[in-house]
């Protein structure tokens, strides 16, 4: 894999590695939730209509502040920035396990989140800073792999703590798998840290979003984006409960199936980026209409799948839809940072993520509410249409090449 100059390629690795890590432990908190969430509707006595709101409250925290993350990023580099804003995530999410009802513990889930944005931000740019474009694809895919290692890593963890001590211990948990990377980060990136070159100074922050949703095809591979995240945390957030509901699994099985399902979204996440660098030359735009017309049919099975549902089927099912479903992620992130330029990328990202988490704030609950109003049949065949119509609009998005990139943003704004 090619590495840009001067960066070294160990270095080049270190900041990949450290990336990844804070990604994952960061995730392992966002992805616990629903892992989580089982345990909360018996403790707490809740509807689903409001156990998607207690999962979407961390999503409002973390839109808040992604914009602004990613103008702290592209400004003074990307170490400090990471590190706490796992660090900052973590304590809080340890301070929630005082909670002891539902508004209490959605309050600090919203808190919790602000630092959640640290990651897709600071994170993906200091990857796309060191790799180049032959080989950014598989580098961008193996750091948004940290997002499902994060799940698996909850997966593992929160099922048989909070069976055996209770929920309050699963949440600990959880919260010292994202305080460790956040260190590692603090300690292993300080001599890699670097100041932004181009964030502009003295303009309105409504300028300068409005200049980034401007760039060619940003704001359509953010659109098609909001819509694949739909279907990804409503997948993510509501198949152990279908499993439950359902088939009459247990909650501790069920919840240990996302295990799979994050497998499946690290796996699609290094297949789909490095098919987008090896056999189309670096092109992305194919890559990720193989995984959205694919993820589109997904959805069908959910719907076949008949009593009794034994664990090993539903396993490689949920795999597959990992795969699917959360494999687009980093084709997505890679995208954003070659339209936005390597100047703009951290803010690019902020101001893409933001209008993302309106989606994944928001369709949670709204899932959730169809659910309860219908059958979990009409709520998958809602997501058949969502990633139909991604689908569609993805065919839009235009190929990042090296002139669109210097392009993306207009020159005079890359001036400090």
């Amino acid at each position: 894999m090619d590495v840009a100059a001067p960066a070294s390629r160990r270095a080049s690795w270190r900041v990949l590695a450290l990336a990844t890590s804070q990604q994952a432990g960061l995730t392992s908190i966002r992805f616990g939730l629903p892992i989580l969430a089982p345990f909360w509707r018996d403790a707490l006595h809740l509807s689903l209509a409001r156990v998607g709101l207690l999962l979407g409250a961390f999503d409002l925290g973390a839109m808040v502040l992604f914009i602004p993350l990613g103008l702290l990023a592209d400004r003074w580099g990307e170490s400090a920035v990471m590190a706490g804003g796992a660090l900052f995530t973590a304590a809080v999410t340890a301070t929630a396990v005082l909670a002891t009802g539902f508004w209490p513990l959605a309050l600090l889930l919203a808190v919790a989140g602000l630092g959640y944005g640290s990651g897709q931000t600071a994170g993906n740019k200091a990857v796309a800073d060191v790799f180049t474009g032959g080989g950014r694809g598989t580098a961008m895919g193996i750091r948004q792999s940290g997002l499902p290692v994060g799940g698996m890593v909850a997966a593992l963890i929160v099922p048989p703590l909070a069976t055996a001590f209770g929920w309050q211990a699963a949440v600990a948990g959880v919260a010292v798998c994202c305080a460790v990377p956040g260190l590692l980060c603090w300690i292993g990136l300080r001599d890699s840290a670097r100041a932004g070159a181009a964030v502009p100074t003295g303009r309105p922050l409504a300028v300068q979003v409005w200049q980034i949703l401007r760039a060619p095809g940003i704001w359509r591979v953010t659109w098609v984006a909001m819509l694949l995240v739909i279907a990804q945390f409503c997948y993510v957030d509501y198949l152990a409960f279908y499993m439950v509901d359902r088939f009459g699994w247990s909650t501790h099985v069920a919840a240990g199936l996302l295990v799979a399902v994050n497998l499946g979204g690290v796996l699609g996440r290094l297949v789909w980026g490095t098919l987008s660098d090896r056999r189309y030359g670096g092109r992305r735009i194919p890559a990720l209409l193989w995984c959205l017309g694919a993820g589109a049919v997904f959805p069908v099975g959910l719907l076949a799948l008949r009593p009794p549902a034994s664990w090993p089927e539903a396993a490689v099912g949920a795999l597959v839809g990992g795969a699917l479903l959360l494999g687009w992620n980093g084709l997505y992130t890679t995208l954003v940072t070659e339209l936005a330029g390597p100047a703009h990328g951290a803010t690019a990202m902020g101001v893409s993520m933001t209008l993302l988490y309106v989606a994944t704030m928001t369709s949670p609950p709204l899932f959730g509410w169809v659910v309860d109003a219908t059958s979990y049949a009409v709520g998958w065949v809602t997501l058949i249409v969502v990633m139909g119509l991604a689908l569609l609009g993805a065919r839009g998005i235009p190929e990042p090449g090296e002139g669109r990139r210097a392009a993306a943003v207009p020159r005079r704004e890359a001036q400090p």
